[in-house]
């Protein structure tokens, strides 16, 4: 499993919004040349990508959305590589400014194709996406809008939506350092440095 921590200057919700956004993948994610929904159930989607490098691939991904905090994704067609899988995992900034970005790939290419080559593969697939995401924020159009998962609407007695905040158990905390992030996230931390 190969992992990459970053932070964006941008609201969670917003940026949810722009990477749950699969039908415009093609104008900013490393590579992808074209993109087709194939199911949409809300919060879960298979999406068809084809994507460019040193060779053309199509495979189909499946996604399953926990709005404004978790995007999982696992290969389900596809002939290029066995399989493929991640997540992106998007937290409030502790300091405040914008949201830290917790991505994580795994993939299997076969027998064909070495294992520390697999991981050099998918380490800078994740610095592109980070770099194509940072960018990306400041040409994205509106999105879809996500409720936040922290804030539930209540019917108020004038007529006028009141929000309710919950409190929620903290699962994960980041805290960014000089020279990387500490992230706590279920009881273990793990500290990631720098690029």
């Amino acid at each position: 499993m190969t992992k990459s921590v970053f932070q964006i200057d941008c609201p969670k919700d917003r940026l949810f919004g722009i990477i749950a956004d699969f039908e415009r993948w093609n104008e900013w994610f490393p590579g992808c040349k074209e993109v087709k929904i194939v199911t949409d159930k809300g919060n879960n989607k298979q999406v068809e990508l084809t994507l460019t490098g040193m060779k053309t691939l199509t495979m189909g991904l499946e996604f399953d959305l926990t709005p404004t905090q978790l995007i999982n994704f696992r290969k389900y067609s596809g002939k290029e590589v066995k399989e493929y899988a991640g997540s992106f995992r998007l937290m409030n900034a502790s300091d405040g400014a914008g949201t830290v970005v917790m991505g994580e790939m795994e993939m299997d290419a076969g027998s064909l194709v070495p294992k520390f080559m697999v991981g050099k593969i998918m380490e800078k697939s994740l610095g592109q996406t980070a770099e194509a995401l940072k960018a990306r924020v400041h040409t994205a159009p509106p999105g879809p809008v996500y409720e936040n998962a922290e804030a539930v609407a209540a019917p108020a007695a004038a007529g006028a939506p009141q929000v309710v905040h919950i409190r929620r158990k903290r699962m994960v905390h980041v805290i960014q350092s000089g020279s990387g992030y500490r992230v706590w996230f279920m009881g273990k931390t793990r500290f990631y440095k720098f690029e």
